[in-house]
Order: structure tokens, then C-alpha cells, then sequence
């Protein structure tokens, strides 16, 4: 490695091995294309919950984590950084310590180092750093759980040496520039595009009556309600999947136990093939999302995914899913929501066929082989520019 080689330092806020493949986990491939990389898994940004205590278990164990599910691309390196699972003034100049003394590689390295993180809580981190990047993909600081002020002030702090904040959603871009980040760039969600439609394209047998949701069925996020509304109206004459884990709370939701007596089929989480294939038998793809303050700023990835596997999509109105005719739908409302599925699966096969089509045409170009250049050559231009703000 020579001393003109820069080393990019990914904080992550998930686990490598999550479950659900997120933005963090995209970005470390499309990157180390170009840069030697080391991804920091994250302790999260919320309180402990009795939910997390493997996770933390995994993390203490001699010798990090093991048994990997999801591969480490070359050229990049994962490490379990021993935290405090909490970010406080109690325990920030500990978990430093404990930070730093996991990257020491990064630290230490002679060339550029790159900071690009999904977490504010760098520890200065930043300051070690030839250019940073704070990555937002949600309103962290609405997400249950999450010590809000202590995170947004972590924002602020963060925005007076970042370079460069990037955003999935306009809200989220609005929300950085009241932070004061002074550079902002909006880049929504996409996905890997060819896999989805590589198994759209394999498919012979036709569709399955099927209205799919694929992703974490979290009851702050989903709404289960309007769920139970669909299962039940579908009544048998087609089916509803549920693709994806369960996040901690959502079996005691109130309307979960509806939603299974209603016949709704709970899938466990799949990996990218699997759940390729199957998005490619389902009929329509569904965004059930509640209308929150937290949602407000998500950019739903599961919406490509969809149209990439030729399935039409029906949304509630989130401000990060625009309604595209043919393929894309939002609709307010449990009643209006389950009437568009209901006409979308009871469509005449001839139209359904050409909607496979019009929908894998809408998901060209919102594809991570276009966005991994992109990021590649932002950090490239990054590099270029001077050291501090």
C-alpha cells in the first residue's frame, strides 16, 4: 500500500451480518472497488434493549464475531468495535479509547484517511480524517428508543468539519441543512436492480395471486392495521407474504395476532436470491408504511426492488415514493390502499403482462452499479480538496 492510497473507515449503525441488507451494507462493495476499506459494525443509536443483549453477548466474545453469513468483499475488512451500548457523556471518553484502539489500522495508516459514517456519534473520529462523509438514511433521531437530543447535538457537532452530508430523501436533505451541514447531496435509495430482474426475466410459470411485503416488519414503521384491512378482504382469493424479520415488539402488537388469523404468510428474511425469486411469483409489491414523523424521511429501497421484478407497486403516501402511472401507486387510507391491490391482482392477464414490462422499464437506472460510481467519484473529487473545512 502506498503512502498516496487512502483507507475508508465505514461506521455502520448495523451489524454486517443484519439481516436486511441496508445502504451501509451496499456501500462498502460499490467503494471497495475503488479504495481499501474497513467497516466498524455499530452498536446502534438507540438505548438497550433486553432484545439486543446477543448482539452485545456476540460482540465480547475472544475474538469478535463469527460465522459470518453475509461475504466481505475485497478489499475491505470488517471489524466488532467493544463498546459501551450507550452515547453519553459517561461513557464517551471510553468508548474512544475503545473505538480507536479496534481501527488502529485506519489511525495509523499513512495516507488519506476517509471517515464516512452512518452514526454522528464519531467520537472524533472526524478529526483524524482527510475528508468526512455523514451518510443519513433515516430520521435517526425519530426512531423509538433514541435519545433525541443527545443525537441531534452529535448532528450539529458532526456539521462543523463534515464535507460532505449525503441524504435518501428531500426531508432527510432539509433536516441535514437546519443541522448546518453546509454541503448537502440528496441521493433516494435504489437498488440491486439486475438481480430482481434477472429473475423476473428467468420466471416461465405464471404470476402467483400474491401481494408481498419484503422488510422489516416493525410496528413503529409498518402499519399492521391497514394490513389486517387486506388480509382480510383478500379472504382466500389471493394471498398475502410477509417477507422479512420481525423486529423486537411486533408479535405483541395488537393487530399481529389478526393479521395471522386473518391468513396473512409470514416468510422468514430471505437472502438477495431467494428474495429475488420471490418477488418474481408475487402479482404487486407493497409499502405499507404508517405516516410518521419517522417515516417522513424514508426512501423506501424495497420500491425498486419491486419494479425490477416487473411488480407493480401500491404505497401509502410517503413524500420519498412518487406515484408513477402504470406501475406506482400511493394511496391515504386502509380502504382505498386495499381497493388498488384488489384491482391490480384482478386485472386481465393480457394487462397485467404489459404492466411486468412497463414496471422493469421504471426501475432502469435506479440501480447500484450506476450509484457505486457515483459515490466512487464523489470521494475521489472529496480527496482532491483540501483537508479541513
Amino acid at each position: 500500500m502506498n503512502r498516496g492510497e487512502p483507507l475508508v473507515l465505514v461506521l455502520g449503525t448495523a451489524d454486517w451480518d443484519a439481516a436486511v441488507a441496508t445502504n451501509q451494507h451496499r456501500t462498502v462493495p460499490a467503494l471497495a472497488q475503488r479504495h481499501p476499506m474497513v467497516f466498524a459494525e455499530g452498536t446502534g443509536t438507540r438505548r438497550l434493549r433486553p432484545g439486543d443483549a446477543r448482539r452485545v453477548l456476540r460482540r465480547l466474545r475472544p475474538g469478535g464475531p463469527a460465522g459470518a453469513r453475509r461475504p466481505v468483499p475485497a478489499g475491505a475488512e470488517v471489524v466488532s468495535p467493544r463498546l459501551v451500548p450507550h452515547h453519553g457523556p459517561s461513557t464517551r471518553a471510553l468508548n474512544a479509547r475503545l473505538l480507536t484502539g479496534r481501527l488502529d489500522r485506519w489511525v495509523h495508516h499513512p495516507g488519506p484517511r476517509v471517515l464516512w459514517s452512518y452514526t454522528p456519534h464519531t467520537y472524533g473520529l472526524e478529526r483524524l480524517a482527510d475528508a468526512t462523509v455523514y451518510h443519513l438514511v433515516d430520521l435517526l433521531h425519530e426512531n423509538p428508543g433514541v435519545p433525541a437530543g443527545r443525537l441531534l447535538a452529535a448532528e450539529r457537532e458532526l456539521a462543523r468539519t463534515a464535507h460532505l452530508a449525503i441524504a435518501t430523501s428531500e426531508p432527510i436533505g432539509a433536516h441535514l441543512r437546519r443541522q448546518g451541514f453546509a454541503r448537502v447531496l440528496v441521493l433516494p435509495n435504489v437498488a440491486d436492480v439486475e438481480l430482481f430482474a434477472a429473475a423476473a426475466a428467468r420466471r416461465s410459470a405464471p404470476r402467483e395471486p400474491v401481494a408481498v411485503f419484503a422488510g422489516t416488519l416493525a410496528a413503529h414503521k409498518v402499519d399492521l392495521d391497514l394490513l389486517v384491512h387486506l388480509a382480510r378482504r383478500l379472504d382466500g382469493g389471493a394471498r398475502l407474504r410477509l417477507v422479512g424479520p420481525r423486529a423486537a415488539g411486533a408479535t405483541a402488537h395488537p393487530a399481529w395476532r389478526e393479521l395471522l388469523a386473518a391468513g396473512a404468510e409470514v416468510v422468514g428474511p430471505l437472502d438477495p436470491p431467494e428474495l429475488a425469486r420471490e418477488l418474481a411469483a408475487a402479482a404487486v409489491g407493497l409499502v405499507p408504511y404508517r405516516l410518521t414523523p419517522l417515516t417522513e424521511g424514508v426512501s423506501p429501497l424495497k420500491t425498486h426492488e419491486y419494479l425490477a421484478a416487473g411488480l407493480p407497486v401500491v404505497s401509502t403516501p410517503l413524500p420519498a415514493v412518487r406515484a408513477l402511472p402504470g406501475a406506482v401507486w400511493t394511496e391515504a387510507g386502509a380502504a382505498p390502499f386495499t381497493e388498488r391491490v384488489l384491482g391490480l391482482l384482478g386485472a386481465p392477464a393480457a394487462e397485467r403482462a404489459e404492466r411486468v414490462l412497463r414496471c422493469g422499464r421504471a426501475a432502469a437506472g435506479h440501480d447500484w452499479a450506476s450509484r457505486g460510481a457515483q459515490l466512487r467519484d464523489l470521494l475521489d473529487d472529496l480527496l482532491d480538496g483540501p483537508r479541513a473545512r
